[in-house]
């Protein structure tokens, strides 16, 4: 009998990662929805990253497929490895896009719950423009783990162009865009906390008829949509990093790997237990409260898209 090696572990824990997450959530968007939960806006937003996760959670789940040999022949791998990069593209925008609609009620305490339907379209066709190239040039093909853009251990010219559009069609945009998003959250927690040392002295009242008080608590109900973006950046970094010391012929161990890993099957169900934990937080948060605050009606982040209209 044949005697399990490292990689083959490696495509088996992403595997069975990878299912685990899609599992977690379906159940979380089930209970969201049913729950009623979705008419609100700061739930929709977050309800995206979970979906994001979801996609990439198949993508990562169909690798294991393409590895297994279940479908590493023929058009389907190349088919595989668009997926893969298409929904990874998706779950990128998604997330900047959400940081995009924190920081316009952050800093101008207005909502950009109206261009919902825009945030959402271009999410899904934008990716669309690029991640057709490797097909063309025939840089969709079986990798080390599975199937993505191939770039063979080789110094052929085909190798080249399989490293040029890795960097150029996913590890470089990701890289930057969401270095570029956690700045953008870094000064806005700055923002926020500079704001509210302004204002502690001229806040007298924990009443919500306070401009700067009704602020601080829709403050709280988004801040947890800022854990979305962390979480993408750490799970993306490592791949990022791992193929740039490869392509440079730096030896790297191979625990990393397994790390990388974990982190990208590993999506999904964080995004989930994120958003339950945003849900128990908020219930909590309104019980305690001696005014009750009316999500729909005092924070314009959560306000309805229709409302805005």
């Amino acid at each position: 009998k044949k005697k399990m090696n490292f990689t083959d572990a490696v495509i088996l824990v992403m595997g069975c990662t990878s299912a685990f997450s899609v599992v977690i959530c379906v159940i979380v968007v089930t209970i969201v929805t049913l729950l009623g939960l979705c008419k609100h806006f700061m739930y929709r937003l977050a309800t995206y990253q979970v979906v994001g996760a979801l996609l990439m959670n198949v993508a990562t789940g169909l690798a294991f497929l393409s590895y297994a040999g279940l479908s590493s022949r023929g058009p389907t791998c190349p088919v595989i490895a668009f997926v893969n990069v298409y929904f990874t593209w998706i779950k990128l925008l998604l997330t900047l896009g959400m940081t995009v609609h924190v920081f316009s009620y952050v800093v101008y305490r207005k909502s950009l719950a109206y261009l919902e339907w825009f945030y959402v379209a271009f999410s899904v066709l934008v990716p669309l423009l690029f991640s057709w190239v490797p097909f063309v040039t025939h840089n969709y093909g079986q990798d080390n783990l599975g199937c993505f853009i191939n770039a063979p251990n080789t110094t052929s010219a085909l190798h080249r162009d399989g490293i040029i559009e890795e960097y150029s069609i996913y590890y470089g945009p990701l890289l930057i865009l969401m270095t570029l998003d956690m700045v953008t959250i870094t000064g806005m927690a700055i923002y926020v906390k500079r704001r509210s040392l302004t204002h502690t002295s001229s806040v007298m009242s924990s009443s919500l008829n306070n401009p700067y008080e009704a602020h601080r608590q829709g403050l709280l109900y988004f801040s947890p949509l800022l854990a979305y973006p962390m979480l993408f950046f750490v799970i993306i970094l490592f791949p990022c990093l791992l193929n740039l010391l490869h392509v440079l012929g730096v030896q790297t161990n191979k625990w990393l790997t397994l790390v990388m890993v974990m982190l990208l099957a590993s999506a999904g169900w964080i995004a989930g237990a994120i958003l339950s934990a945003h849900l128990c937080c908020v219930r909590t948060y309104m019980k305690r409260e001696t005014v009750p605050f009316e999500i729909e009606q005092r924070t314009p982040l959560v306000e309805d898209s229709r409302s805005e209209r």
